[in-house]
């Protein structure tokens, strides 16, 4: 009989202890900053393709994980069943990747919950001081080409902590514009110098602004749904030009390019004319101003500006190029009639010898 006691008494205090380790062990796994935090990965949507250059601000995954600023994160903890974009877990968060460690990184560290889900909101490049509001942030246009940045944005929802990393597709928001321009002679007396071109409101005057200077960015919107992708953009103000005037090699033939010397725009529709409801501003003229000089001697150098309209809509992702072909009209000659003699009959005029 005491014997039974002391087994039975035994298998209780083995229970127990397996018990209390259980329970230990749980709680050093949800508290290990080694296995729990939450970490990011990132990686470029199908529209980069189309729209990467070699200037340092235009950003793909190579350009993302290289640069200074990283990426910008916004997160919000919720317990609701729908996702609700905020800010109370991560407030414009910036994200490096190290090289070192082959990862992207962030400090202080934040840890996932056993309950709840976190929605995410990002952008880049990271940009100290910005604010989100109705998962909305501002942007502003460099009114100087090469000052102009690539802007990325990302969202991912309902993320728990079977999602590690949290994972961010990024997807360009901006449209890019380049330039390509062609003798349209073969001449090769003909030297064309390009001085200028510049993208404006006007056919005439270049001062005259066409494109939107800011605009507001909804990253909550995802580009598989119609609706959002017309949506991205609202509130977007302003009219500037841009103008290329430096870097030009002289215009031969076959025809050179912008290379890297591009821009980047907010989306914005030029090819609604007045009378189907456009306005002023969404008119847009390229001027090309170029001189024309030649190889013989001659040291006469003709100044010419000649302009087109551009019947276009930008669109978020995409990459245009305007092809320009400077065209020569030749000085040609050419003889109608050649006029008499006039007879101006002066009389008779006598010798006497």
């Amino acid at each position: 009989m005491y014997k039974k006691i002391f087994m039975g008494i035994a298998a209780v205090a083995a229970l127990t202890l397996v018990s209390c380790s259980s329970d230990d062990l749980n709680s050093l796994s949800d508290n290990s900053s080694k296995n729990e935090a939450i970490s990011f990965d990132s990686y470029l949507g199908r529209s980069a393709v189309a729209v990467n250059g070699s200037r340092g601000s235009v950003l793909d995954k190579d350009a993302l994980q290289n640069s200074t600023e990283g990426f910008g994160v916004f997160g919000n903890y919720s317990e609701e069943t729908v996702p609700v974009y905020g800010e109370n877990l991560f407030k414009n968060q910036q994200v490096t990747y190290d090289k070192t460690k082959s990862k992207w990184t962030y400090t202080p560290l934040k840890y996932w919950s056993t309950q709840g889900h976190i929605d995410f909101l990002a952008y880049a490049p990271y940009v100290k001081g910005t604010t989100l509001t109705d998962s909305k942030i501002d942007f502003t246009v460099e009114d100087q080409i090469g000052k102009q940045k690539d802007l990325l944005w990302a969202n991912v929802k309902g993320q728990t902590k079977t999602d590690k990393p949290v994972t961010f597709t990024f997807n360009h928001a901006l449209a890019k514009i380049g330039y390509a321009v062609k003798k349209g002679v073969t001449d090769d007396n003909v030297t064309i110098t390009l001085n200028k071109i510049t993208l404006a409101g006007s056919a005439t005057d270049p001062k005259v602004g066409a494109f939107h200077t800011t605009g507001t960015i909804n990253l909550s919107k995802d580009l598989t749904n119609a609706e959002d992708k017309t949506t991205l953009w609202t509130d977007c103000n302003g009219e500037q030009n841009f103008t290329w005037s430096s870097g030009f090699p002289n215009v031969t033939s076959p025809s050179f390019s912008a290379g890297s010397d591009y821009l980047f725009v907010i989306p914005q529709d030029f090819s609604k004319s007045t009378a189907e409801g456009g306005t002023k501003a969404d008119e847009l003229y390229v001027i090309v101003d170029y001189t024309i000089s030649y190889n013989d001697g001659v040291t006469a150098a003709m100044k010419s500006t000649v302009s087109s309209p551009i019947v276009k809509n930008f669109e978020q992702g995409k990459a245009y190029t305007i092809n320009l072909t400077l065209g020569l009209t030749p000085i040609e000659f050419d003889v109608t009639t050649v006029e008499g003699w006039t007879d101006t009959n002066q009389g008779h005029i006598n010798f006497w010898n």
